[in-house]
């Protein structure tokens, strides 16, 4: 979309879906790489949550959210996370229910290398009981050619 992924001006999109999810714990979804160069980059993230286990499909949740990076070549990368928005939860009759969160781990890497950190989710189911999926999307946009990349 708009050129080749990690160019100028373009955009690559990715989907994954990760289940066995544990209850009210941070797990990883993407992992985005930015080298050391002068960089601007946003992903969005579209996800859809359903608690498991006994309660398995009571509750499907959505929402949308924004990640976005700041790079200087040499100095570390800076990540904001803008608060999940359009969120909207269905659930069956006397169903359980979960919330939804989304944030970024540490940065790794040294400050003259290529950098690293990941999108996480985490879901927090009514009863405790874990075993929780999301499917996730995930659209970068990336400004500059040596490019931002996510797996």
């Amino acid at each position: 979309m708009g050129g080749v992924a990690a160019a100028a001006t373009s955009s690559e999109r990715l989907i994954k879906k990760v289940t066995g999810i544990a209850d009210n714990t941070a797990t990883d979804v993407f992992t985005v790489t930015v080298p050391n160069a002068n960089h601007a980059a946003g992903i969005k993230v579209s996800l859809l949550s359903s608690n498991g286990s006994t309660d398995a499909f009571e509750s499907s949740r959505v929402a949308e959210g924004f990640v976005v990076l700041a790079r200087t070549s040499g100095v570390a990368t800076v990540t904001t996370v803008a608060t999940l928005a359009l969120t909207q939860i269905a659930t069956v009759a006397a169903g359980a229910t979960h919330t939804l969160a989304y944030g970024v781990s540490a940065i790794t890497g040294a400050v003259s290398a290529t950098q690293t950190f990941t999108i996480q989710i985490t879901i927090d189911d009514s009863g405790n009981l874990g075993s929780n999926q999301v499917v996730a999307v995930a659209e970068l946009i990336n400004s500059e050619a040596t490019g931002v990349t996510m797996s």
